[in-house]
C-alpha cells in the first residue's frame, strides 16, 4: 500500500507540473499540443512502441490523465479553501476525508487504465511507457531547474 501511496504521489506531482514545466508558446502561454506531442514522442521512443501499439496507448494515457487532472483539480480545491472560522473538527475531518477519497479514486482509475492499456499493447511496453514518462518528467525538471538558476 505504501508503494501505492508513493506512485500516486508522483503522479500528482508530475501531473501538477506540466504546464509548470513547459516551454511557453509565441505569447509565453503553455502550448498543451506541443507538449503533449514532444511527450508522446519521447514516450514512443522509449518504450519503442510501433504505431499502431501508439494508436492504441496514447487515447487511453490521455483519457487517463485527463480523469486524473480532474480529481486532482478537486483535491487541490478543497486544501485551498479554508473551512469558515468557526469550524469543528468534525468539519476538518471531513474535508480530510474527502481528500483520501479522491485520492483513492486516482489510484482507481489509475488502475482501471494501465489494465486497459495492457490489454492493448504488450505489458512490457506499459512498464518501458510508464518509465519514460518518469524519464520525461524528470529531464524536464532537471532543465526547468537549470533554467530557473540561469535568471
Amino acid at each position: 500500500m505504501r508503494a501505492r501511496q508513493m506512485i500516486l504521489t508522483l503522479c500528482l506531482l508530475l501531473a501538477c507540473s506540466i504546464p509548470m514545466l513547459a516551454q511557453p508558446g509565441p505569447k509565453g502561454q503553455f502550448n498543451r499540443e506541443e507538449f503533449n506531442a514532444k511527450l508522446e514522442e519521447h514516450i514512443a521512443q522509449h518504450a519503442k512502441l510501433t504505431p499502431e501499439e501508439a494508436e492504441k496507448f496514447f487515447p487511453l494515457f490521455h483519457e487517463m490523465k485527463e480523469k486524473q487532472h480532474e480529481l486532482q483539480g478537486q483535491m487541490f480545491k478543497l486544501k485551498r479553501e479554508k473551512p469558515s472560522y468557526d469550524a469543528t473538527d468534525k468539519d476538518y475531518q471531513n474535508i480530510i476525508m474527502s481528500i483520501k477519497s479522491l485520492s483513492v479514486q486516482m489510484a482507481q482509475v489509475e488502475e482501471t487504465y494501465y489494465k486497459r492499456m495492457c490489454k492493448a499493447i504488450p505489458a512490457r511496453k506499459v512498464y518501458d511507457a510508464m518509465n519514460a514518462e518518469d524519464k520525461f518528467f524528470r529531464k524536464m525538471f532537471s532543465r526547468f531547474n537549470h533554467e530557473n538558476r540561469k535568471k
